[in-house]
């Protein structure tokens, strides 16, 4: 049976932060009404997030199968993070591996050089500091958290430094390296196996290729024992309990509890309030929102920073009042209908070409449209192990352009800068 701790590194985000979730989990294991199987979801987050959350525009023109579930995604993952074990155990390239088939989880996946070209980067930092990192490693955390241990990505020392290296293959969103809990107990962790060395700096890497590529956030030692402090701290409320439900965007999105039939009673009640405030009245049967535009500013800005967590909430709610009718236990006021035909599809696609063909020639055929950029990449960028085709490569890279991204509205303490802008009033006063 696969191991998991109960305070692992990659939920230190729910389980710091809402401290009650911690005996509710081990109370709906020994119910039945949660498996191991469900606690992989909070202990290793999958290689994407829900689809319907999902930023597609990341994969840049990339084939997609939108049907494609959330386990392909975590099992190419899982490929990528061993050819990447493989790699700096071995001292190989990725693009050795080009050609090559693996398997996780059931999925197959064949090696191309672009899924080589997003391990490189990553590598190569390593290899800059170190030729004989620690990969994989099982880390014991028991000096902060007694009985708990974490599997970190990559570790190493370079001089006064501690180095660790954390891949995440996912596109759907940027995973942020400042304020990290989860690379901070990997630390931790190295630290104690490396036998708590001398170190001054420790620099935390985030390895997202199809999310912002390298991140890198470096503290000092003495910083990363402070939090280490702090870890004891709530690990010791935890096992004395005084401990409170606090739900929020990041702790409940790989939470397990999400799963069980009945959900989160503060998660819910957290987002019914938030839907409240935005409400005119309330007991009105059909909702009337206030106007954003009058909406106090701390509070508009507060709903659009937790509108994912909305998001995933409504779905939720949907999927389970549906199944309450499917159940025969409607919810009042609801019903399951017969929701039509789905879309039409041919049984044997090659006969229907040959009729279609046979009847329309040309006109069978969709007009022809050139590829999207990530197929140019795999098919013409010149490799370490493929020739491609340099000069018509170089040709393009001349017809080549991006705008600029759209603004993003994050939380004041993200780590990238304001923009600059001119308040709309010093607009006004260049006008005098």
């Amino acid at each position: 049976m696969k191991a998991h701790a109960r305070l692992s590194p990659s939920s230190a985000d729910r389980w710091m932060t809402c401290t009650a979730s911690v005996a509710l989990i081990d109370h709906l294991v020994s119910k039945g009404e949660l498996s191991e199987s469900d606690l992989d979801e909070d202990c290793d987050a999958p290689a994407v997030e829900d689809e319907d959350e999902q930023d597609y525009s990341a994969y840049e023109g990339e084939t997609l199968d939108l049907n494609r579930d959330s386990t392909a995604y975590s099992a190419e993952g899982t490929v990528m993070h061993e050819i990447r074990e493989h790699c700096l155990d071995l001292g190989c390239d990725p693009h050795h591996f080009v050609g090559a088939t693996l398997t996780a989880d059931g999925h197959s996946f064949e090696i191309d050089d672009h899924m080589a070209d997003r391990l490189v980067a990553g590598i190569d930092w390593i290899r800059q500091h170190t030729s004989n990192p620690l990969v994989e490693i099982r880390v014991d955390l028991s000096r902060w958290l007694p009985g708990q241990f974490g599997t970190c990505d990559t570790a190493f020392l370079y001089r006064k430094m501690l180095g660790v290296s954390d891949y995440k293959d996912g596109a759907g969103e940027p995973v942020e390296v400042v304020g990290t809990r989860q690379l901070r107990l990997y630390a931790l962790g190295a630290w104690e196996h490396l036998g708590r060395p001398e170190v001054e700096d420790v620099v935390l890497n985030i390895d997202q290729p199809r999310a912002g590529g390298m991140k890198f956030w470096e503290i000092t030692l003495d910083e990363l024992l402070e939090f280490g402090e702090e870890v004891k701290r709530v690990f010791s409320r935890i096992e004395r309990g005084d401990v409170e439900f606090v739900p929020s965007t990041k702790g409940c999105r790989w939470c397990p509890v999400r799963k069980t039939k009945r959900g989160c009673a503060a998660r819910n009640q957290w987002l019914m309030q938030m839907f409240g405030s935005a409400l005119l009245d309330p007991s009105e049967p059909e909702p009337k929102f206030k106007d954003p535009a009058q909406m106090p500013r701390a509070l508009r800005f507060y709903i659009v920073n937790h509108s994912k967590a909305a998001r995933a909430w409504l779905t939720e709610l949907h999927q389970q009042s549906l199944q309450a009718a499917l159940d025969g236990d409607p919810d009042p006021g609801s019903k399951a209908i017969d929701g039509g035909l789905g879309n039409r599809y041919f049984t044997a696609p090659a006969e229907a070409e040959v009729i279609l063909v046979g009847a329309l020639g040309e006109k069978a055929y969709k007009p022809k449209q050139l590829i999207g950029f990530t197929d140019i990449d795999r098919l013409m960028k010149p490799g370490k192990r493929k020739k491609g085709m340099p000069e018509p490569w170089d040709a393009l890279q001349e017809l080549v352009d991006r705008p600029d991204g759209k603004p993003k509205l994050v939380p004041v303490d993200h780590p990238k800068p304001a923009l600059e802008v001119t308040p709309i009033a010093d607009q006004f006063d260049d006008l005098d």
